[in-house]
């Protein structure tokens, strides 16, 4: 048989793939455990999950919720900081905590012979840390210092105008991390009282993944958590992104910049929507892939930047859609005229069948590596248990992903991108940028890096 090496071999059809089976228990408190056997690895990975983020935090203390979050391993039980990092080395375990917007979370991975050791450790963390004030004062300098840095770097400017012009100084309008005046003014009776508001069992989620018995270790957690109190629970506060009749142009100079960081956008749809998978797919296409249109275009057609993408940040509420591209100073108008070009292409239903094909056949091909491991596993649950997704989502993703037609990414695509709505956020040379800016007919409106109008 004469191999043609010319031509890339065809490739098969994807392999099976199951999800883990998930043992599940809800105890009286309201706390839930789910756990899934994994292995192929002498591992476990645990995860708790609090349903309650930054989108609580308010202006005035903003990046709280991270501020709580990351003073979860400064101490807890009868262990210090030092004693807490001490022991869980001796054990092989590494502990992590964070927040994001939807939900605040704490991690244990361990080796499977020292998971029971580790978990008393992790149960400590969550139940009982002791959130000193000079751990406060530590974590906070070091937060300062970050947000004095994102204050020069472009891409952060961009990224923070944006959201605020979407949402204003309400939920998702901020940062996570906050500001330096929200910052500075977060007391550590602040945080004791954040966490006793939110980390409580009726708010939250412990997923167990790995090489584990399942029912032995929801007995394992039951034992550490069924008598962790229950607790009122404040109401979710509510985005209130403003709505636009035209599109914009927002400038904030940058005058020792070499390149602009550019991003349009406007509000996109929360991660409940049932057009998910079309919208996967259609921004895949758009932006979403290293082969997407708008990067195939910026980059490889034009050389105007090194990278672009798209992006649907899904969320309990509704996030953002958004395009960011840093770009050379002199191709930023340009480079504006092609992604708003791109927005409205992608709406005709202008989608080839190969196109459309490769690009299902992409991420259908790539699932199944994004959870192998025990970690993968207990991060796809966390998002089961956040998102209230289906139990047999996970199995059926591929199908779901092959099943999207080009008149459902035409449908999606005209239903949740409206390029004559969207703002555009650009930071950089002003001098260079603005006068060609001008040209786009829309108006060109110019802020300083704090978001107020100059002139």
């Amino acid at each position: 048989m004469t191999v043609d090496r010319n031509v890339a071999p065809q490739p098969g059809p994807p392999r099976p793939y199951h999800f883990p089976r998930v043992a599940r228990r809800t105890l009286d408190n309201g706390l839930r455990l789910l756990v899934a056997e994994n292995h192929n690895a002498p591992l476990v990975s645990v995860r708790s999950l609090v349903r309650s983020g930054a989108d609580y935090d308010t202006p005035e203390l903003a990046g709280l919720a991270s501020l709580t979050a990351a003073l979860l391993d400064e101490g807890a039980g009868t262990r210090d900081a030092v004693l807490l990092a001490e022991d869980l080395g001796l054990l092989g375990a590494s502990l992590g905590s964070g927040a994001d917007w939807d939900a605040s979370y704490i991690s244990v991975d361990s080796l499977s012979r020292t998971f029971a050791e580790a978990f008393a450790i992790f149960a400590d963390v969550n139940r009982r840390p002791m959130l000193p004030q000079a751990s406060l004062e530590r974590v906070q300098s070091e937060r300062l210092m970050e947000l004095i840095q994102q204050r020069n770097e472009p891409a952060s400017i961009a990224g923070k105008r944006f959201s605020n012009l979407i949402y204003g100084s309400g939920a998702y309008g901020n940062t996570i991390i906050g500001n330096p005046e929200s910052v500075a003014r977060i007391t550590v009776d602040d945080v004791r009282r954040y966490f006793a508001t939110h980390y409580v069992p009726n708010n939250g989620s412990i997923v167990i993944a790995g090489d584990v018995n399942a029912e032995s270790a929801l007995d394992t957690a039951s034992r550490f958590f069924a008598d962790w109190p229950a607790a009122a629970l404040p109401p979710r506060p509510e985005v209130s992104p403003k709505t636009f009749e035209s599109s914009r142009i927002y400038l904030i100079d940058r005058p020792t910049a070499v390149q602009s960081e550019i991003r349009i956008g406007h509000i996109g749809i929360a991660r409940g929507t049932e057009d998910y998978f079309s919208l996967s797919v259609m921004n895949a296409l758009l932006g979403g892939v290293f082969n997407s249109r708008i990067n195939l275009n910026l980059r490889e057609k034009h050389g105007y930047t090194y990278g672009a993408r798209s992006l649907f940040a899904f969320r309990r509420q509704a996030g953002p859609f958004v395009v960011s591209a840093p770009v050379r100073n002199e191709v930023t108008r340009e480079s504006v005229t092609e992604v708003l070009a791109e927005l409205r292409r992608i709406r005709t239903g202008d989608v080839e069948t190969q196109e459309l094909e490769d690009t299902k056949n992409y991420m259908m091909g790539s699932f199944p590596s994004s959870v192998q491991s025990s970690s993968d596993i207990a991060g796809r649950l966390l998002d089961m248990e956040l998102y209230e997704l289906p139990t047999d989502y996970f199995d059926r993703y591929r199908e779901n992903i092959g099943a999207v037609s080009k008149a459902d990414v035409e449908h999606v695509a005209q239903k949740y991108i409206d390029p004559e709505r969207a703002i555009i956020v650009i930071v950089g040379n002003a001098e260079q940028i603005r006068e060609p800016l001008g040209t786009l007919g829309m108006p060109v409106h110019e802020l300083d890096i704090e978001g107020m109008a100059i002139g």
